[in-house]
């Protein structure tokens, strides 16, 4: 079965998300994160419409799946209505370079990522309501990758104090609901397999660390803020699932990649395909309309 955690009141079990709709009823979607959910939107050029909601650039935008990436998804696919996209995730992004350094300087972190949505008229005239609008966050993949090495847990803790001082500079914008996409399990990822099985190991409890804090730290921002509904969700099963039957995916195996994001589960070595990616977008779905603040025991592989 492998190990399991407690995660504290944020998240469902997979096999309970299975069950529930995969259709999200919020119209505007408003991301940050890093490669995983970069599609290249630029907030100062053609705004999320009802004839393109997903803005720009051209539909999938820039991804590093092969196609769409789970936002991407989530707007042609998994909702009820229009679902208008503005996404500032951008590629190799670290909560706070500062800390974790990002592979090259010019790279916009999760506080950067925020200054732009501050500064922009997305939040000094929103188009949106608090009711009406549902914030995602997918962060720490390169601050795990980038720093597991360490096994700091003070880093660590410094870490996810940025997050949450951007959460909270959300909801003083307005934001009440958000979602929380956990790191996945990058320790399988091609790359990491072709490392040493001791860096392998030392990441995956890294990973672990990371997500334990993560899931505490929602359950501590939601107790401040109890107008707000805040949901962690476990990317670490829609990854396994893949990757423990590739071939229902498609793909020949867990280790191969394509750059055409669908005859293997991999887009490179480091980043996944879409059929990982579509699963993701499942998954944030299913836990959005799942039960909020229960506390519920994940299982992962």
């Amino acid at each position: 079965m492998g190990f399991s955690r407690l995660v504290m009141g944020v998240s469902l079990a997979w096999t309970a998300l299975q069950s529930l709709p995969v259709a999200l009823a919020i119209p505007h979607f408003i991301s940050f994160g890093d490669s995983y959910s970069q599609t290249g939107f630029d907030i100062n050029l053609s705004k999320p419409s009802a004839s393109n909601p997903f803005g720009n650039p051209a539909y999938p935008g820039y991804t590093s799946s092969g196609g769409p990436n789970w936002i991407g998804y989530l707007v042609t696919t998994y909702n009820s209505s229009l679902l208008y996209s503005y996404n500032f995730a951008y590629g190799g992004a670290t909560v706070n370079a500062s800390l974790v350094k990002p592979y090259k300087p010019e790279v916009k972190s999760l506080i950067d990522q925020v200054k732009q949505f501050s500064s922009s008229s997305l939040a000094t005239n929103p188009p949106w309501t608090p009711k009406e609008s549902l914030f995602g966050i997918w962060m720490g993949v390169n601050d795990v990758g980038n720093s597991y090495g360490q096994n700091d847990s003070v880093l660590l803790g410094k870490i996810l104090d940025d997050y949450f001082g951007q959460v909270e500079i959300l909801y003083r914008a307005g934001a009440r609901n958000f979602v929380f996409l956990s790191v996945p399990p990058i320790n399988k990822s091609p790359l990491m397999l072709g490392q040493s099985k001791q860096a392998q190991e030392l990441e995956a409890k890294y990973i672990v660390q990371f997500n334990d804090a993560l899931a505490n730290r929602t359950g501590s921002f939601k107790a401040r803020h109890e107008d707000s509904r805040a949901v962690v969700v476990d990317s670490q099963a829609p990854f396994n699932a893949a990757i423990n039957d590739p071939k229902k995916y498609g793909s020949k195996d867990a280790t191969c990649f394509n750059s055409d994001g669908k005859s293997c589960l991999w887009f490179n070595d480091y980043h996944p395909g879409l059929a990982i990616h579509k699963l993701v977008a499942e998954a944030v779905v299913r836990a959005w309309n799942g039960p909020p603040f229960k506390a519920v025991r994940v299982y992962s592989s």
